[in-house]
């Protein structure tokens, strides 16, 4: 075994573990958005309103987590799932900790920690694998057609 494909395969099983751990959140809070509430926020929602808006908000990390779980199967291929995902997991922890006077509940400090792990082990790898790169390169069919050289049609 190569240590490419030993290292492919560590980056694997770090993106099924973001499709779990995402998945532990995800589950309980869209299946029982008040219960999650309550944890995540410390007191119950003020209105069945912003249960079906946090119920919602549950559902997209679901998909989050299916985009995890894609993205594990071949990571480079996958590395927009992985860029947008890692976005997602920054802007929770951002809130998460930037609450303005109200301390955050254990359950959501465990949260936004877990997620920023995350979102240093998806950067590391869209860094050193090339990844990054080749999400800002156009692919050849989508480049502008490069001008014939001047010099050779004068010979």
């Amino acid at each position: 075994m190569t240590n490419l494909h030993s290292t492919h395969w560590g980056w694997r099983a770090v993106f099924a573990t973001a499709a779990l751990w995402t998945l532990l959140g995800a589950i309980p809070g869209y299946l029982d958005p008040a219960a999650s509430f309550l944890r995540f926020h410390g007191a119950p929602a003020d209105s069945p309103l912003v249960l079906e808006l946090y119920r919602g908000a549950w559902g997209q990390t679901l998909l989050f987590a299916v985009g995890y779980a894609v993205a594990a199967i071949d990571p480079r291929r996958h590395g927009l799932l992985l860029l947008l995902g890692g976005i997602g997991k920054l802007l929770y922890a951002i809130r998460v900790l930037s609450t303005l006077g109200d301390l955050p509940t254990p359950m959501a400090l465990v949260a936004a920690a877990g997620d920023l792990v995350f979102v240093a082990l998806i950067a590391a790898f869209l860094l050193t694998t090339g990844t990054a790169r080749s999400l800002l390169t156009p692919p050849e069919h989508a480049r502008a057609p490069r001008a014939p050289d001047v010099a050779s049609r004068a010979e």
